[in-house]
């Protein structure tokens, strides 16, 4: 079975245990299989949002034993945050389903502000609808980017320092030859990069953009010059390719943040800045 095929009879039989629990009200579809712009491929997961009265999204064996009953399940990692319980379920086959719980009531603000979870900006599906409050939501817009609010001054510092910061004892580990522990700090260094990647977007282009989430997409946001320069900034496992890929990165992101600043019109810690790289050059080979 294709997993497109598994995924409508997943939603067909969901909606259909769903309609016998009085506490399940609503059921929403959202992430890539109901986004118009950039729609699910072959690799996509389904995304399920289930809305229930309140205290009963804690009922999590309620969930579990119909998902584990639908197909024989490889693995289930549970993510909660906040109100919401949520689960990540790989089928056998390697098909992957992203499961959400959340109270009913969370949509009400939704409703009042004529406001939408950026997943449901980008388009949503409604597989059922007990009481019609998902009709009450704002419709969502798929051709438009979800609403943007750049850093602020101090928030803009604050990441510039932070990531210089991390340069400094990346570029001690990478010296001392630990290497591992080199490449636990450079995800912390590529999570900010990112950032400035996307902050670098949105202040460059003329009209809106959307830079979607965990860098999807990303040909599409950034420049080439950007593009071709990102290639350099991932390293083996290895000191003098971790090095490399080091000055690479630190280099993308002084030209990202320097351009960003000026087009928000913010201060740039320009000393600090020139006064680390050099020390890390300074450094010299290992």
């Amino acid at each position: 079975m294709s997993a497109q095929a598994f995924y409508e009879r997943l939603k067909t039989e969901l909606v259909m245990w769903a309609e016998g629990i009085a506490e399940i009200r609503a059921i929403l579809i959202v992430g890539s299989q109901a986004r118009q712009v950039k729609p699910a491929d072959e690799y996509s997961d389904l995304d399920v949002s289930l809305y229930v009265v309140g205290g009963f999204e804690q009922s999590s064996e309620v969930y579990l034993n119909w998902l584990r009953a639908f197909a024989p399940v490889w693995m289930i990692l549970d993510e909660h945050r906040d109100e919401t319980k949520s689960w990540l379920i790989l089928y056998q086959g390697g098909i992957k389903v992203d499961f959400a719980v959340t109270p009913i009531s969370a949509l009400q603000p939704l409703i009042d502000n004529t406001y939408l979870w950026d997943e449901q900006q980008r388009g949503y599906k409604i597989l059922l609808d007990k009481d019609g409050m998902v009709a009450q939501l704002p419709t969502p817009a798929p051709f438009d980017p979800p609403p943007y609010t750049p850093p602020t001054r101090a928030e803009f510092i604050q990441r510039v320092e932070a990531y210089f910061y991390g340069v400094v004892y990346l570029a001690k580990q990478i010296k001392r030859g630990n290497l591992w522990k080199a490449k636990w700090a450079d995800q912390i260094q590529q999570r900010m990069l990112l950032e400035m990647l996307e902050w670098h977007a949105h202040a460059t282009h003329e009209q809106p953009v959307d830079t979607y989430y965990r860098g999807d997409f990303m040909r599409d946001w950034v420049s080439e010059i950007t593009w071709r320069e990102l290639h350099q900034v991932f390293a083996h496992f290895d000191a003098l390719d971790s090095r490399e890929a080091l000055i690479a990165s630190l280099r993308l992101f002084t030209r990202l943040s320097e351009e960003t600043a000026v087009r928000l019109h913010h201060d740039y810690p320009r000393t600090m800045v020139e006064e680390v790289t050099d020390y890390v050059l300074g450094l010299g080979d290992v």
